[in-house]
């Protein structure tokens, strides 16, 4: 018998080594438990065993693996085991208890011991057709002493006549010694798992953070980037993004819009963000001279060249060496300086008038048009290969009628800039002269807007506001300047009386549709409270 006691402690040490090892480098938590478990089972000879470890509140024992060799089933919805009950300590759950106290409680028979609730296990034999008899609990406290589970095992198994027996009193200190082991094992791995899954959620914020910081970044590169050009609306929004993705690069860039719509400024807003920032932004308008000119002035020319040609002088390209050439109306250039000109952009080379060697040039060239290239291709006016040239990356700009969302700020940014320029202080505009500035078309477009405003702030007076009467005429020509009926109308009726009328009824209606709530009829409108306010007031629309 005494032989059998040590050779049950010989393989008990040598599986407590076995493990100890083990459990050191397993990193997996739910793996490192089956181990465990199964490793407690092997020392104790017990039949079955399980593991509860404490939840992050500390409040509950939660079952983690649950290990039974004479049932073959998986053991599932194990409830969890509250620590406190009516906030007090749960002495009557074995598992709570040892967690209590923080040593090991031995039970020979679950079924004739009363100290314990039992109740849960009971009910487990009864589903599975099991008999639980002894019970070994232990706690299960890390390096610090503090418990952070329970290691749980039941029916010992006589070695050599496979009967449930208690658990040996010298089986205990084993016991014990192997679940401080398996303690500072579990404590490890819930440190590392706890460890990446605050690097996993540091980095996430840190990502996060660099996303906002990009974004932030980006607002305040594009209000630095766009001081110049004015455009909250989603068109020029996009066209915003064409520029910023050229802004970095070379590519010529063909610009395509109405005359006025503020193709140069895009152009300059491009170079100075541009690497070639440092260098010359050469402008030239291709309609603004005749051709033998504007060659002289592309390709400069050496003394004595021709009659007047005194000096040497360089040409625009040779001053854009290093920089940006903005070819303005290039749709206007004649045929003769197109194919001269594509010869420059394939070769990188320009030989002035009169010379005798090719000059290396590089430059970035941005072009514009208020033409349909293409259609001039086709009619044989403009050179298809140029063309293709020419068409790397293009940006059409939009006319101020598609982006009348913008015409409040444009107009307020003029109107500071012309009080300024004339010495004069303006209060603003009156609701008619805005109301018939923003229906307006512009068919000159900033340039035009512009120079309207700039007409106004002379006209009015000092300390005055702009009105109707400092507008042209055909701005204010569709103006409403009296409210008109809300029945029917006339079939003489003008366009501007239809559309008063259409708008007054429209907005009658929407009121009476939000029980005459401004602001939600504002809101549904997509206008300002102020303009409906104002509109109501115009058209005399009334509860």
């Amino acid at each position: 018998m005494m032989q059998d006691q040590d050779q049950d402690s010989l393989v008990a040490v040598e599986e407590f080594i076995n493990i100890a090892t083990s459990l050191s480098t397993e990193r997996d938590l739910k793996r490192l438990l089956d181990m465990i478990v199964a490793s407690a089972r092997t020392i104790t000879h017990a039949e079955a065993g399980s593991v509860y470890i404490l939840d992050t509140t500390k409040r509950y024992l939660y079952v983690e693996v649950c290990q039974n060799a004479a049932i073959t089933a998986p053991v599932q919805d194990m409830p969890p085991v509250p620590l406190l009950v009516n906030g007090k300590p749960n002495v009557s759950h074995i598992c709570a208890y040892c967690a209590f106290v923080g040593k090991l409680i031995n039970v020979p028979d679950i079924y004739q011991y009363s100290g314990f609730d039992f109740g849960d296990v009971y009910q487990l034999d009864q589903m599975f057709r099991y008999r639980t008899k002894s019970v070994l609990a232990m706690p299960l406290r890390n390096h610090e002493a503090i418990t952070i589970g329970v290691l749980q095992l039941a029916n010992m198994l006589d070695p050599v006549t496979q009967d449930i027996v208690p658990f040996p009193e010298r089986l205990e200190r084993m016991v014990t010694a192997f679940a401080s082991q398996a303690a500072v094992a579990i404590d490890t791995v819930q440190l590392i798992t706890e460890n990446r899954r605050l690097v996993e959620l540091l980095g996430r914020a840190n990502r996060e953070l660099e996303q906002e910081n990009l974004a932030l970044r980006r607002q305040i590169d594009d209000h630095t980037r766009f001081a110049k050009i004015i455009g909250q609306g989603p068109r020029m929004q996009r066209v915003f993004s064409l520029m910023r993705k050229v802004f970095d690069s070379d590519a010529t860039v063909l610009l395509r819009g109405e005359t006025g719509t503020g193709k140069e400024l895009v152009a300059t807003t491009i170079h100075e963000n541009s690497p070639r920032q440092q260098g010359t932004l050469v402008v030239q308008n291709c309609a603004a001279m005749p051709e033998n000119l504007l060659e002289s002035e592309f390709f400069g020319y050496r003394r004595g060249a021709f009659t007047g040609a005194t000096t040497d002088k360089k040409g625009l390209l040779e001053i854009a060496d290093g920089g940006t050439l903005f070819l303005d109306e290039i749709g206007d250039m004649p045929l003769g300086m197109q194919a001269k000109l594509l010869r420059v952009l394939q070769e990188g080379e320009v030989r002035p008038l009169g010379g005798v060697r090719s000059t290396k040039v590089n430059l970035r060239v941005i072009a514009a048009t208020h033409h349909d290239i293409q259609e001039m291709v086709a009619a044989g006016t403009f050179r298809e290969d140029l063309y293709y040239r020419l068409y790397v990356f293009p940006i059409d700009i939009p006319p101020l009628r598609d982006r009348k969302e913008d015409l409040p700020v444009l107009l307020t940014h003029f109107l500071g800039i012309c009080a300024n320029q004339y010495k004069k202080e303006v209060v603003g505009f009156s609701p008619e002269a805005l109301d018939s500035l923003l229906l307006y078309d512009y068919p000159g477009n900033i340039r035009e807007l512009k120079n309207i405003v700039e007409r106004a702030v002379l006209l009015c007076e000092n300390g005055g506001g702009i009105g109707l009467e400092h507008l042209p005429e055909h701005v204010t020509s569709g103006a409403a300047v009296e409210a008109p009926p809300h029945g029917e109308i006339g079939e003489q009726a003008s366009l501007p009386e239809i559309v008063r009328h259409f708008e007054a009824s429209l907005i009658a209606r929407k009121l009476q549709e939000h029980n005459w709530n401004q602001t939600r009829t504002a809101h549904n409108l997509k206008v300002p409270r102020r303009t409906l306010i104002e509109k109501m007031h115009r058209y005399n629309i009334r509860p």
